[in-house]
């Protein structure tokens, strides 16, 4: 089945157990949100599924592949994963377009159409050649999704993406992130502590 599946995951750090007989299934097309406090092990369970922690306890599957157990590990580059963090990350000597085209292959033409497609979409054409430091809060967290889902990932990660947003925008990235995630098949995990957010 496509989508991630987490079977039993425990997680400490040291003494302080912090996920324990965690399971889930976020299939694709979807999109699930952790909705918690902070400290309550959300962004560690979004760091096992991206395979940035080691898994202790437990399975995670993405379409039908096991990219963690006790014994197995996957790193982050090979699971098809897709990560945005809520400080974004852009690269400031990049432009706009080559942030969102970072780590594409040279011969992914088609992405790259893509890439100017979706910059359109999103009402940053006339930005592609600028850079990172000249964008509002709103117009980066744009950026940064389009990046992560430039390469067509299978899962899509993503950790208080509009944290980071004045109050007035955040309803209307929010509308235009959904309504992106809605056109592509891609299993979204998100993190936060805004219940508002995850309910819409």
């Amino acid at each position: 089945m496509e989508g991630l599946h987490i079977h039993g995951a425990a997680h400490a750090y040291g003494d302080n157990q912090v996920l324990s007989e965690i399971s889930m299934v976020v299939p694709g097309g979807e999109l699930v949100c952790l909705l918690g406090p902070s400290g309550c092990g959300k962004s560690t369970l979004l760091r096992l599924a991206a395979g940035l922690e080691i898994l202790q306890e437990g399975t995670i599957v993405i379409d039908d592949v096991t990219v963690a157990t006790k014994e197995v590990h996957v790193p982050p580059e090979q699971r098809r994963i897709g990560l945005m963090f809520q400080d974004y990350a852009l690269f400031p000597h990049l432009n706009v377009l080559e942030n969102v085209t970072f780590g594409l292959q040279e011969n992914a033409a088609d992405r790259r159409q893509w890439a100017l497609s979706a910059l359109s979409r999103m009402g940053l054409a006339d930005y592609a050649a600028s850079y990172p430091h000249i964008l509002s809060g709103g117009q980066q967290q744009r950026v940064a999704l389009l990046r992560a889902l430039a390469p067509e990932p299978r899962v899509l990660l993503l950790d208080e993406p509009f944290s980071g947003l004045d109050v007035t925008r955040r309803v209307d990235i929010r509308a235009e992130t959904l309504g992106l995630l809605k056109e592509t098949d891609v299993a979204t995990l998100m993190v936060t502590h805004d219940p508002e957010e995850a309910m819409f």
